[in-house]
């Protein structure tokens, strides 16, 4: 098929062609995912979730900048929710990366949810597999704002970063199972406010009670709008994908 040929050569238009017939369900869906199949798994897939308002279209916009000093090609996948009346999405969150628009080493993709439940749609796991073929390094998703049990992301994703932002609830929250429990690294957003200190020493603690043999989870203190905490939090993502890499993950292309 001649879209496949010119997915795997990285050719944009086709690769927005390609995602768009993934999520339309049309006939050539099937073939098309069959004939990249062996050009994917070298990506590496950081997922963004956490809860509506904690700042996740600016965090991802960030990481994108520091992905891209290291010379690495970003695909982002943002993911925005679907009207159950309407069936209409705003797709808004790219708004938030226009600085990266111009930047041929960078694609980003608006998707609506469609009536799918778990904080992503349906074709984002096929989408991801697009931009893994297209030879994009870095594939970051950022989910719709989730509740406790949309974790759909960790399925998805090598690396699931969780971002939360002080004030939206005490330890009992915290300790709440579900998407708690998802996050190979914390991110305390928004650090500027009040009680950032707080969320951190409660997410510590939420985390100590795992027990001695279970892995160290970072818990990273940012503040994305003034950039804040985004080259330590860069690097803890890359280092747990090199760790996760040694153990025989399923990353391919970790830098």
């Amino acid at each position: 098929m001649e879209m496949i040929d010119a997915v795997c050569a990285g050719n944009i238009r086709a690769v927005g062609r390609a995602i768009s017939l993934i999520e339309n369900h049309a006939c050539e869906k099937e073939p098309l995912l069959s004939g990249i199949n062996c050009a994917t798994g070298r990506a590496l897939i950081l997922g963004v979730t956490g809860p509506p308002g904690t700042g996740k279209s600016t965090l991802v916009d960030r990481l994108i900048t520091r992905e891209r000093d290291r010379n690495r090609k970003v695909a982002v996948i943002a993911v925005d929710p679907s009207s159950p009346f309407s069936g209409g999405a705003l797709l808004g969150d790219r708004i938030r990366m226009q600085e990266h628009a111009a930047d041929p080493g960078v694609f980003i993709r608006s998707m609506a949810t469609r009536g799918c439940l778990g904080g992503v749609a349906r074709a984002t796991g096929d989408a991801v597999k697009v931009f893994d073929a297209a030879g994009y390094e870095t594939v970051i998703i950022e989910t719709v704002g989730v509740g406790q049990a949309e974790i759909e992301i960790v399925s998805l994703s090598d690396i699931v970063l969780l971002v939360l932002v002080p004030g939206t609830g005490d330890e009992i929250q915290i300790m709440k199972a579900g998407i708690m429990e998802i996050g190979d690294i914390f991110v305390v957003n928004k650090c500027d406010r009040d009680g950032a200190d707080k969320l951190k020493a409660q997410i510590d603690y939420m985390l100590s009670l795992r027990g001695d043999n279970a892995p160290e989870v970072p818990v990273i203190m940012t503040c994305a709008t003034r950039d804040e905490g985004i080259d330590e939090l860069h690097e803890a993502a890359h280092t747990c994908c090199r760790g996760m890499d040694l153990k025989g993950g399923k990353i391919g292309g970790a830098a």
